[in-house]
């Protein structure tokens, strides 16, 4: 939160200091939600831009015999450079993004049960949850097309893609009830360690954007 609030105040302090340099504003949409983002061209081949994004949605998903319903926090909060190799719309990307995508689930029971590490415990009055979060600090690299260029004023288009790099943590936690089964806090350490040996391989979140905007 803390990191949330300084990159929001910098980037309100950037606008006050910048409009007589050509700041931009813009929309942006992508896989890390929606939000608003500025731009500072620093000169023909260099910018700098930050954006505020966030949606949270609401999905079902299955691993390993279980069927977890929960909800799914995007974060697209982030600083960028962009550089210009060839002073047009083509930009080399990097910077960093914050605030760590995470997603709380909990296990569905089938027939009054779930089956965790391939055993089945009884879940009337009982539950699982699964808490899955990026890093959230992580570096990021793309490239991408388009935002305003420098000294030239008017309506702007933006095309990302790129990736965020950092290795995802699931914690799995059982209730009381559940718990207090013969064998329960072993199978549920083993299936966090299941999990965790898949989401190994997630090392990198995918992103894509649009924006549309104006440079002042």
């Amino acid at each position: 939160m803390k990191k949330l609030l300084i990159t929001g105040l910098s980037l309100m302090a950037l606008t006050g200091s910048a409009l007589a340099q050509g700041v931009g504003v813009y929309g942006v949409v992508g896989t890390g939600g929606a939000g608003v983002g500025l731009n500072l061209p620093v000169g023909p081949a260099l910018g700098i831009r930050g954006e505020l994004a966030s949606l949270t949605e609401s999905d079902t998903y299955t691993e390993d015999q279980i069927t977890y319903k929960g909800d799914l926090k995007l974060k697209g909060n982030g600083v960028f450079v962009d550089f210009r190799p060839f002073l047009g719309t083509f930009r080399l990307v990097g910077g960093a993004t914050f605030g760590g995508t995470s997603a709380a689930l909990n296990a569905q029971a089938t027939n009054g049960s779930v089956t965790i590490d391939g055993q089945r415990f009884d879940a009337t009055g009982n539950s699982l949850r699964a808490d899955i979060k990026y890093p959230s600090t992580m570096p990021y690299i793309g490239v991408g097309w388009g935002h305003g260029r420098h000294n030239e004023p008017g309506w702007t288009f933006g095309l990302d893609l790129g990736v965020s790099i950092g290795k995802p943590k699931v914690r799995l936690t059982g209730s009381g009830g559940l718990l207090a089964q013969p064998g329960a806090q072993a199978a549920i350490a083993a299936e966090e360690r299941k999990v965790q040996d898949d989401l190994n391989s997630a090392k990198v979140l995918p992103v894509i954007k649009v924006s549309v905007g104006y440079q002042f």
